[in-house]
């Protein structure tokens, strides 16, 4: 328990909550009576000895004027231990005119106090939580469920069983890191249709195990939980999900998951892995495959914008000349002279289906590429 009186900001954070109490100067010293916190900071690291007699006494003393003159670092005004559990965490002192701060010390130690325990509860939920989360992460890091997963599984409470789909949000663009008070807010937007672990999953990514949910009735439950998110927490997320399996099998849906929340866009926030089909293929290639077959193929056109855009526009509308035509507005003619110039430069014939397929390969690639260049830049920038 000493380690948590001893976090960064603990001490700040009582005389801060005791500032705006009371009108009046505060301090507070650890169990060897050094002041660790003031409103006076130039009574920072000085020894009180009148805090050290109290938290040894574990009483309220007053502090006089005669005090003053007996004392080290000592001024007129009240010093009350704070005792929780029966162990002296430290003591508050209230510099003034005793007469005028001696009626707040009762208030003042409740409201130390309950500040400390609000405090301990918060940092078990949290030890808890991160208990939790080592947990699962043995769990889908397991090739096969062992007999010590299943008995921590009990400690939990959790019947490993009943999940069997892995979700993975990621915030997108976005600096926010996921707090346990978070994601227990999350967890109460999603609600007990089904059972469910929420898990921090690095600083921005929130896994979520489910149970059997309907595929329909899950992607409407995510759709409403994105817009829930945001309104909540202000930042669009992006969501992937894996296959249905076992539960001991989840690293595979958790493998999927990752999978899905990295192709997920902007635009197309929430994507099921079970639904890919081209993007499965360019997840699989390595970069420096996707940067050889771009150099093959498409590579001579990146210098010229037009005619880049013009080939995306005309992949877009399936290769109908005039819907191309008309979305470009442009006439028909100079759309069949870009292409002829698409064919000249990139030597692959339009007309030809296996060149034609090498020139979409190529594009996807080129485009995908540049979108994940854009998702880095836009994070950098946030």
């Amino acid at each position: 328990m000493k380690s948590l009186y001893n976090r960064e900001g603990f001490y700040s954070s009582i005389v801060r909550e005791i500032r705006n109490l009371i009108n009046e100067n505060v301090l507070f010293t650890n169990e060897e009576g050094v002041v660790v916190a003031s409103t006076d900071m130039s009574r920072i690291k000085q020894f009180h000895e009148g805090a050290y007699i109290a938290i040894k006494q574990k009483k309220k003393i007053i502090m006089t004027e005669e005090h003053t003159k007996k004392l080290q670092g000592v001024q007129k005004g009240v010093v009350i231990p704070i005792i929780i559990e029966e162990q002296p965490i430290g003591v508050i002192g209230i510099t003034g005119d005793p007469t005028v701060v001696s009626p707040f010390a009762v208030l003042v130690q409740k409201v130390t106090e309950l500040f400390v325990q609000d405090l301990m509860e918060q940092t078990n939920r949290e030890r808890q939580a991160r208990e939790l989360e080592f947990f699962v992460f043995d769990w889908l890091n397991a090739k096969q469920v062992t007999e010590s997963l299943v008995e921590r599984s009990s400690f939990f409470s959790i019947n490993m069983e009943q999940f069997v789909q892995v979700i993975i949000i990621k915030t997108n663009y976005s600096r926010l890191q996921l707090t346990y008070e978070n994601i227990k807010q999350l967890k109460f937007l999603w609600g007990k249709e089904n059972e469910t672990l929420f898990i921090r999953w690095g600083q921005d990514k929130l896994l979520i195990l489910t149970s059997l949910l309907e595929k329909k009735r899950l992607k409407q439950k995510l759709q409403q939980f994105k817009k829930d998110i945001y309104f909540n927490l202000k930042t669009e997320v992006l969501i992937g999900i894996g296959q249905i399996t076992s539960y001991d099998q989840l690293y595979l849906s958790l493998e999927q998951a990752e999978r899905a929340c990295q192709v997920a866009t902007k635009e197309q926030g929430i994507v099921f892995e079970d639904e890919l089909k081209f993007d499965l293929l360019l997840h699989e290639l390595s970069n420096e495959t996707k940067e050889a077959f771009v150099m093959r193929t498409i590579a001579p056109l990146k210098q010229d914008t037009v005619l880049l855009e013009t080939l995306g526009c005309w992949f877009e509308n399936n290769m109908l000349k005039q819907e191309t035509a008309n979305r470009l507005h442009i006439h028909k003619n100079t759309l069949q002279y870009r292409l002829k110039r698409v064919e000249e430069i990139t030597k692959l014939n339009v007309n030809h289906l296996q060149d034609l397929m090498l020139l979409y390969i190529g594009y996807r690639i080129l485009k995908d590429g540049k979108a994940l260049d854009k998702k880095r830049k836009n994070k950098a920038a946030i």
